[in-house]
């Protein structure tokens, strides 16, 4: 990825973009380790804030992935993504099991050479305690025994360009009741990214 800050240290409206886009890179892969989604061995292990990360080896998952990010690249730097949702959802039924929701505040206040002067540091640990919730969260969210599928959803302003092969949907919720587990939050100081997962409370 390119760099986060220019000559001077700050972090760039650009390099904002970027560092939130590699943690949803890093952030969805672990989710779909940690839920099972996807067998163990499709996975490989990579270092990134401090943590050994498991990301996957599938190509063709590798490629939608890669997709994903790059048109939300764009959207975090227009600042017109709102949310970015990871629904995972029973295969057979359709039905959503959990639903991992990443709001996203955009400072709006300046044009595009906006700086934040927060230290890369802060930042990597703010995300490492987030990736580090989601890894636990085995330990809270009801076992998942059916066999799921994953997709991602997005929410952007109204005014925002959206490509041809993206589709409308519906928000996927979770039915028959939902618990909310709050997560942490990080943020660069241009972008602020605050996470929670719900899912079925079996009512």
């Amino acid at each position: 990825m390119a760099s986060a800050t220019k000559g001077t240290g700050a972090i760039t409206l650009r390099g904002s973009a970027n560092i939130v886009t590699e943690f949803f890179g890093f952030g969805v892969n672990t989710i779909l380790y940690q839920r099972g989604i996807y067998p163990p061995e499709q996975f490989e292990r990579k270092k990134k804030y401090g943590l050994t990360l498991l990301v996957t080896s599938d190509v063709e998952l590798k490629n939608y992935l890669n997709g994903v990010l790059q048109q939300l690249n764009a959207w975090l730097f227009d600042r017109t993504v709102q949310k970015v949702i990871v629904v995972i959802a029973n295969a057979n039924t359709g039905e959503t099991v959990e639903r991992w929701q990443f709001d996203i505040e955009c400072d709006q206040s300046g044009d595009n050479s906006i700086t934040s002067n927060k230290p890369d540091k802060e930042i990597s640990n703010e995300i490492k305690a987030i990736i580090k919730q989601i890894t636990a969260s085995v330990t809270f969210l009801p076992l998942i025994e059916d066999q799921c599928t994953f997709e991602m959803l997005m929410y952007t302003d109204k005014d925002a360009e959206v490509p041809l092969t993206w589709q409308e949907s519906d928000p996927k919720l979770v039915k028959n009741g939902q618990d909310i587990m709050p997560l942490r939050q990080f943020s660069t100081n241009i972008h602020t990214v605050k996470a929670a997962v719900c899912f079925s409370s079996g009512n």
